[in-house]
């Protein structure tokens, strides 16, 4: 999001921020009734470009700008912390020595060939860092919360969100049939799925398509993933702020990522039943709907479009050669 953005999403008198908040979650609740009518298509998807659609063909009231904004901090940042609700270390270990390899080297990797890419095609600002993140380690989830890190520019942040949604409804439509016409094994595929695919929806999706116990194996890797969200968010932040004295790197430093890896603890020391995790990791959830329903309604698409096809290129071949690099280093590891 905007440095404009951000100033304006400071807590504003009375509740300003009210109408703004009502109509994102309007948005939010259209498109998860629209995911359940086409459920190939992920609520998140809706919701950003429902909003996109609403903010460039409707003068929205100025009225609603105030809550857009708040949703664009407050309720991404209780999103990201409730999400941590659904990781235990307990799970992590449990999936053994040579799949914490694989996603390290892989998480690596494709952070380091995103921003390799952005060189080489000439991507100007934080784009290509989105990108390379959101392939890297959770998709929408993390460019959302590294794009005020960033200070990404809105359009910014929602062209990285559509070149990985491509990637995520190419994945969920193309990976099934693959894994069957190479007659891979479920922990082979739930592992593939994992590591390549990145919303946390879509390869949860996309194993269960393949079969139950590929679907497990998937969303234990894929949550394994999300943990390096903390380190990156945390290494960007101090990136970002260097030649700074430590109080004021310590400022930037992201405290909903530490509110994250607060919730996985508790869930870890089992203070969270099983019931209770869920639930709170569901409303997270729903909160990134609103979130995404609330980049799009602060979208120009004309600015989107002055951006050109480079951004979207790039991420697509990232995510091919990512996919090839996973499966390849599956069977290196023998992994299934």
């Amino acid at each position: 999001m905007s440095t404009e953005s951000i100033k304006l999403a400071k807590p504003v008198a009375g509740i300003d921020w009210l109408p703004g908040v009502l109509a994102v979650l309007l948005v939010a609740i259209v498109a998860r009734l629209g995911s359940m009518l086409f459920p190939l298509v992920p609520d998140v998807v809706i919701a950003l470009a429902l909003g996109i659609i609403l903010n460039n063909t409707l003068t929205l009231p100025a009225t609603l700008r105030a809550g857009i904004k708040f949703v664009l901090k407050y309720v991404l940042r209780a999103a990201i912390i409730g999400f941590g609700a659904g990781l235990s270390v307990q799970a992590i270990v449990a999936t053994g020595a040579s799949t914490l390899v694989l996603v390290v080297v892989i998480v690596a990797t494709s952070f380091a060939l995103g921003l390799l890419l952005a060189r080489v095609f000439h991507l100007t600002g934080p784009i290509g860092t989105l990108i390379g993140a959101g392939t890297a380690i959770c998709g929408g989830s993390a460019i959302i919360a590294l794009s005020p890190i960033l200070k990404a520019k809105d359009e910014e942040t929602a062209y990285a969100l559509t070149t990985i949604f491509t990637f995520n409804i190419i994945a969920l439509i193309v990976y099934p049939p693959l894994g069957h016409a190479f007659a891979l094994g479920a922990t082979t595929f739930g592992s593939w799925a994992g590591t390549a695919i990145n919303d946390t929806s879509v390869v949860v999706a996309t194993g269960y398509i393949y079969s139950h116990a590929a679907g497990n194996v998937a969303t234990i890797v894929k949550l394994t993933r999300t943990v390096l969200l903390v380190p990156l968010a945390i290494g960007i932040s101090m990136y970002a702020s260097r030649g700074a004295s430590f109080s004021q790197i310590g400022k930037t430093i992201p405290w909903f990522v530490v509110g994250f890896v607060v919730m996985a603890g508790l869930n870890s020391a089992g203070l969270f039943t099983p019931a209770v995790a869920h639930g709170i990791t569901t409303i997270a959830a729903f909160l990134i709907v609103m979130v995404l329903g609330a980049v799009g309604l602060n979208v120009d698409i004309g600015k989107i479009r002055a951006m050109g096809a480079k951004p979207l290129l790039v991420g697509l071949l990232l995510a091919t050669v990512m996919s090839i690099c996973s499966i390849s280093l599956i069977h290196a590891l023998h992994i299934g």
